[in-house]
Order: C-alpha cells, then structure tokens, then sequence
C-alpha cells in the first residue's frame, strides 16, 4: 500500500485526537455525549439531543455569535461510596458547541425538553432566506 505524508498526519492527527478526547474529561466536560442530531429546512434550524435523565434546571442553552452552545448536568443521585458492579450510564457536567452556517433570529430560539429529548427550534434570519429575483 502506498502512503503519503498526509496518511501520516492523519493518523498523528487521529491518535492525538483519541488520547487528548477519546472519553477523558476536560476541564470537568466530556466531549462525547449527549449526542446531538443538527438538520435544517428553508427555514429553520432543528437541534435534537438525548438528554435521558437531564433536568430543564440544570440545562442551559445560549446563542451568541451564531454559535449554540448547551450546558448542563447529569446528576446520579447515587452515593460516591456505592460499589458499582457496572456503570454505563455517563453523569457528570457537558458541553457542546456549535457553529451554525447562517444567522439565526435570536428571538424567537424556542427549546423544549420532554421524554428525555431536548428539541431547540432556530429560526434563520430573513437575509440569509433566498431571494427570487424576477427577470424583466
């Protein structure tokens, strides 16, 4: 198999990212969860995450600069002393961020948390809609 010097730094790329990310926390975040699925329409933004076991009150979401950012906490409830015999389910705080490619009216960000789903509906600014332009 033929590699080039790309191939390397792809995989120096790789591993670095895995060691510096892969599942350790930084500055007391994970990087790998909730997990989040971003679509848009004409007219929207939709922002869907899994947030099983997340309150609304410890959740925050902001906007600022067309960049989303949400914050929260996954509280256990569960004794720092307790004898785990497996444990899956990730708990602790989180951080994700996202640049989204147009603008967004920022007044009118709705977010819903239901069923252990966070929905955030973000409506794109009227100047970053298309414009038919007629022809004469």
């Amino acid at each position: 198999m033929y590699a080039t010097i790309f191939d390397d730094l792809y995989r120096l790329n790789h591993e670095m990212n895995k060691f510096l990310y892969g599942g350790k926390k930084e500055r007391g975040y994970t990087t790998t969860w909730p997990e989040v699925n971003i679509y848009d329409n004409e007219n929207e933004y939709i922002v869907v995450s899994s947030m099983p076991g997340v309150k609304k009150e410890d959740l925050n979401i902001t906007m600022k600069d067309n960049s989303l950012k949400i914050t929260g906490e996954r509280k256990t409830g569960v004794s720092e002393n307790a004898n785990y015999h497996l444990k899956e389910r990730k708990e602790g705080k989180f951080e994700r961020n996202f640049l989204l490619n147009d603008k967004v009216d920022a007044q009118t960000i709705s977010a819903e948390l239901k069923n252990g789903l966070l929905m955030i509906k973000l409506q794109k600014a009227a100047e970053t809609k298309p414009v038919t332009i007629t022809i004469n």
